[in-house]
């Protein structure tokens, strides 16, 4: 906390204590979805029914680079895929035609472990509502699906998918060990839903 403090302090010294009080809050908060080790100290802020939060994570790895080597993959057939595995039934704007061909490029924002399987978590800042009722599951997914960050997400997904395959070898078992993407809506961490839309991803995605 006071690295945090202090680099608040250097790049916003007008309004460091609230952005260090609210970047605390966010990794103090448990991410509903994920397993919890239930016999742990009831002075973790894990819990049986609230989820793991980041502060609790003991293997992670952020800004993680990654190049995704794609031959000849129909833009049109991942739509497809991500329209009918990602918030199926969720309207979002249909992807141009075209082919991806060569290396794809990025950073994910944090790969962590829990419980023996890997998970993507990418953080939002998308502002939503006034209050934190305008974080609802359905508003969340709204969002998700109008910025197309289901794509996002495949994407992110099968490079750590490839990634696993080729650090575990014939060890590796996506159904064990693949556990999927977070997306972390910094804004509604206190609404409803807990600002948080975590997704799976079948083997039909997954090459």
């Amino acid at each position: 906390m006071s690295r945090l403090q202090a680099r608040c302090e250097r790049d916003y010294p007008t309004t460091a204590p609230a952005i260090a009080a609210w970047l605390a809050a966010v990794v103090q908060h448990p991410i509903p979805g994920l397993a919890t080790d239930t016999s742990a100290s009831s002075n973790s802020s894990m819990s049986a029914h609230s989820g793991v939060a980041l502060a609790d994570l003991q293997t992670v790895r952020s800004e993680m680079e990654f190049w995704l080597p794609a031959q000849s993959l129909p833009v049109r057939q991942l739509d497809q895929l991500c329209q009918k595995y990602l918030l199926p039934g969720v309207p979002r704007p249909r992807l141009q035609s075209s082919t991806l061909h060569g290396m794809l490029m990025g950073f994910i924002d944090l790969v962590f472990e829990h419980q023996g399987r890997y998970w993507v978590l990418d953080y939002k800042s998308n502002a939503l509502g006034q209050d934190d009722a305008a974080y609802s599951t359905e508003r969340l997914h709204a969002a998700m699906a109008e910025h197309r960050y289901d794509v996002q997400a495949a994407v992110y997904a099968l490079a750590l998918h490839r990634l696993l395959r080729s650090r575990l070898g014939d060890r590796y078992r996506p159904e064990q060990h693949l556990g999927g993407a977070v997306y972390l809506f910094l804004r509604g961490i206190h609404g409803p839903a807990s600002g948080t839309c975590m997704l799976t991803f079948p083997s039909e995605m997954l090459a």
